[in-house]
């Protein structure tokens, strides 16, 4: 079986930060819904970002780098 490539890898961060992001929203939407603060919502939203938009980032580059590389 071949190695994974740069790209399929942050694929797979990328997933995983997702889930990750969906969980903290949803903890935010919890917290808010047992103490009626709109401030936990901010908090389980600017939370998940947290995770996924350094997932996003890197999968771009990954992109770009394998595109670089196809082009040579």
């Amino acid at each position: 079986m071949s190695e994974p490539t740069p790209k399929q890898i942050a694929a797979k961060k990328l997933l995983f930060a997702v889930f990750l992001e969906g969980l903290a929203i949803i903890a935010g939407i919890l917290a808010y819904a047992a103490t009626s603060n709109w401030v936990w919502l901010a908090i389980g939203v600017l939370g998940g970002l947290g995770f996924g938009l350094p997932a996003i980032i890197n999968f771009i580059r990954a992109s770009m780098e394998e595109r670089n590389r196809a082009s040579r």
